[in-house]
């Protein structure tokens, strides 16, 4: 049986919500690196891959102990979105090490764009259902 914990649920959001800004706003700089070629936006970028990579693993731990645990958390699909997207945005923060126009084009924006895809996916298939969503 699923127990409802409040305290778990208010932490795997709190942690899962960070990754989600981060990485969709390294997507936004990767377009306006694209865009601009100002090396500022690459670094705007790398910066937000970090801390979506920290917060990341963060809340894919915290979910992981509530699945164990039997609290609320994301179903296990979710959990294999997030993963996804994790490994994703891992990739992404070794394709941004490179100097100037090739850390980001073609490869840092296209997997920047496949990373925002596969977390709004795993964000809508993933939720349960109930007063607890």
């Amino acid at each position: 049986m699923l127990v409802s914990h409040p305290l778990s649920y208010a932490v795997y959001r709190f942690f899962s919500s960070f990754p989600i800004a981060c990485f969709f706003l390294a997507l936004l700089t990767d377009v306006a690196f694209w865009q601009t070629t100002n090396l500022i936006w690459l670094h705007f970028s790398e910066w937000l891959l970090l801390a979506g990579l920290v917060f990341g693993a963060v809340a894919i731990i915290v979910a992981l102990i509530a699945l164990v645990a039997r609290w609320y958390g994301p179903t296990w699909f979710g959990l294999l979105g997030q993963g996804t997207a994790f490994a994703l945005a891992v990739l992404n923060s070794f394709i941004h090490t490179a100097d100037g126009w090739t850390a980001v084009m073609p490869y840092g924006l296209t997997v920047s764009i496949a990373t925002v895809l596969v977390m709004a996916v795993a964000g809508l298939a993933g939720r349960r259902g109930g007063a607890n969503v």
